[in-house]
């Protein structure tokens, strides 16, 4: 019955979107304009391809605790939420874990990566400078001819504001011990930002703090604009780990416990970039973006059993550098890496996983990309776009302790690998009418393995056998804007080939091959001046498309079965009601399908459904008071399931929980 209601809702919203005729558009809106796909401003509408615009001011509305609240609402995107501020990634693909999980989705700041690409933290997200971002945007699908490795199923770009000579304050309180404040102040040509937040934990040890600063100065230097942006994160974490056994999420006795009070996770990174831009002739432009990240990570494995502590970071320098012509754009990008990982377990031997060192090496990186596309006018409602890019990486890594294989882990002597790929992509879009337009794309999206991937072997790997991760997609699609009504359709069909991941036994697989066929639709209807109704579905199927017979039975891999933690529906409904001028309130129902836990189809997640309730009220630009109450009926349900090393595993989803804020500008 609730997959129908998801599908009526849908499909009245795109009925009605497809009989109305659109007159006299409004302004374009922040939400309908991206920066993403080409690094400059162009009208969302006219781009052909799947990017969805979370604006500032739709942040401020949902206040998410974690960024996975706003991104859920995205059709076609699902973020785990794991203890804290930690999270598993899903855009138009399973729930990745591990380096398939850093790998495969790239997560950027003002257009730079937060991470070197093969050194990606599936946790990215925490890093981001979200407070007081002037908007983040989802591209869907491998990414355009700017966007290299980890831009493999989709991107995530978090946007700082331009000073505009306004200060901000956001505060906000929950009734179970999470608290975050936030404040910034801009002038005309600069910007300064700090954040921190504390939540004690709904579960048994699992707090955190964060603290976060973003500092921004624009000026000119004769004929360029300068833009210097720079960013400090940390986070300390009391990590919950897995509960564990047949549906344990349910069981009041074991959701709110910790079986691992002794994990934990710290993180503190450090980003600075420099943003050149000078005009070259009447419609030429060169944008010139050099940067420089440092980063650094330990946390215990507590999600495997032998519990070792990882240490991880790595420092980067380099340069993003495109030149725009009228109809065309050409770039190089360069990056040099050095990084490390320490992998030590301090407990006792358990299984394959022995006590002592596992990893101790260092990897140097090289990366260099050279890209270009080209558009045609055909007819004069008709655009065609052609281009490809050109990725060479190198790694040479310098192992520090002895070449022996220990329990699963394979040390191995020095060595270089390198990668070359070349990513090529053609889209075609179509005006029907004012406000109504079709397009078509297709494209190739790949990723250099990840540095753990390459050197973290396990006893059954041998070095130099993993290869670059190719993914070919084609979408094609509708857009539909006019002034009470919007709808957007997708449906896409990807292909996967030399897919690396874990199965639930915890061994490598390092040439998998996946299938994704997908149709997502959003639609909003604005039915009167204090009346809306928005929300989307995604259907999606994911499968394995290779045998692996090389696992155990309870493992094995058939051509044909469907991915674990990949639903086949996902959707959201809110009603948003605004009865007086500076008052509002919504309630948004969010759906999750059933899906399978494990490669090999035996284990089932049934799925969830859950409410938010928000309200607000406006008394003054300098004081608007809100509050939320997530999971409103107080349901049940997790927020990430899996199967691994014999057990089903839980992150639990938190209880109903009333928030309290109050936000304003001056």
């Amino acid at each position: 019955m609730r997959y129908i209601l998801i599908m009526t809702t849908a499909l009245t919203l795109s009925s009605t979107a497809l009989a109305q005729t659109v007159h006299n558009r409004e302004n374009i809106s922040s939400d309908e304009v991206i920066v993403t796909a080409e690094r400059q401003v162009q009208k969302r509408q006219d781009y052909p391809a799947s990017i969805d615009v979370l604006s500032s001011d739709r942040i401020e509305k949902l206040a998410p605790v974690h960024l996975a609240e706003a991104l859920n609402t995205i059709s076609g995107v699902h973020i785990h939420r794991g203890s804290g501020l930690e999270h598993l990634t899903s855009i138009r693909s399973p729930v990745l874990t591990g380096g398939a999980g850093a790998g495969s989705f790239l997560y950027l700041q003002d257009g730079i990566p937060l991470r070197a690409a093969g050194f990606a933290n599936v946790n990215g997200l925490f890093e981001a400078q979200t407070e007081f971002s002037d908007r983040v945007e989802v591209f869907k699908g491998p990414g355009s001819v700017l966007y290299g490795s980890n831009a493999l199923h989709g991107l995530v770009n978090v946007t700082s504001r331009t000073p505009d000579n306004i200060n901000r304050y956001h505060i906000l309180g929950s009734e179970d011990g999470y608290l975050s404040m936030a404040a910034s102040h801009s002038g005309e040509d600069y910007g300064i930002t700090m954040a921190v937040s504390h939540d004690d934990g709904f579960r048994a040890d699992s707090g955190y703090d964060q603290q976060k600063i973003g500092l921004r100065k624009d000026l000119d230097l004769g004929d360029w604009g300068l833009t210097w942006q720079a960013s400090f994160h940390n986070l300390n974490q009391e990590t919950a780990g897995f509960i564990r056994g047949e549906d344990a999420y349910l069981d009041d006795d074991i959701r709110f416990t910790n079986p691992n009070p002794e994990a934990y996770r710290d993180s503190k990174s450090i980003r600075s970039h420099l943003k050149l831009s000078k005009e070259v002739g009447g419609d030429q432009s060169l944008v010139i973006m050099p940067y420089a990240r440092w980063t650094d990570m330990e946390f215990l494995r507590h999600f495997v059993p032998g519990q070792a502590t990882e240490k991880v970071g790595h420092w980067s320098v380099g340069a993003l550098n495109s030149y725009y012509g009228k109809n065309f754009i050409l770039g190089l990008d360069a990056e040099f890496t050095n990084g490390f990982l320490d992998e030590f377990q301090d407990g006792p031997s358990r299984f394959s996983f022995v006590q002592g060192a596992h990893y101790d090496y260092e990897v140097e990186a090289i990366t260099v990309a050279g890209y270009g596309e080209y558009g045609l006018t055909l007819g004069e409602n008709t655009e065609l776009s052609f281009g490809a890019r050109a990725e060479y990486v190198d790694y040479a890594y310098n192992n520090k302790i002895d070449t022996v294989d220990v329990g699963r882990f394979r040390r191995v002597d020095d060595r270089s690998d390198n990668f070359f790929v070349i990513t090529p992509k053609i889209a075609l879009s179509h005006q029907l009418s004012d406000g109504l337009s079709l397009y078509a794309r297709a494209v190739r999206g790949a990723r250099s393995p990840q540095v753990a991937d390459l050197y973290s072997l396990q006893i059954q790997q041998n070095p130099g056998e993993i290869k670059s991760e190719t993914l070919d997609s084609f979408e094609a699609g509708l857009k539909y804007g006019g002034r009470s009504v919007s709808l957007e359709a997708a449906a896409y069909v990807m292909e996967k080939d030399n897919f690396f991941f874990r199965n639930s036994a915890g061994l490598n697989i390092t040439n998998g091959k996946t299938s994704h066929r997908g149709l997502e639709v959003t639609g909003r209807w604005q039915a009167t001046d204090w009346l809306e109704f928005f929300g989307n579905v995604s259907l999606a199927d994911h499968s394995y498309n290779f045998s692996d017979m090389a696992s155990s039975p309870s493992n094995t891999i058939v051509d044909g079965a469907k991915v674990d933690t990949a639903p086949e529906i996902i959707g959201t409904g809110v009603i948003k009601i605004m009865p007086f001028d500076g008052v509002s309130t919504e309630i948004e129902w969010r759906h999750l399908g059933e899906y399978f836990l494990d490669p090999g189809n035996t284990q089932t997640y049934p799925g969830h459904d859950v409410f938010v309730l928000r309200g607000e009220s406006e008394f003054s630009s300098a004081a608007i008071l809100f509050a939320r109450i997530d999971n409103l009926f107080d349901k049940a349900y997790a927020n990430r399931a899996d199967f691994a090393f014999g057990a089903e595993r839980y992150f639990p989803g938190r209880p109903r929980t009333l928030f309290v804020g109050i936000r304003g500008e001056f």
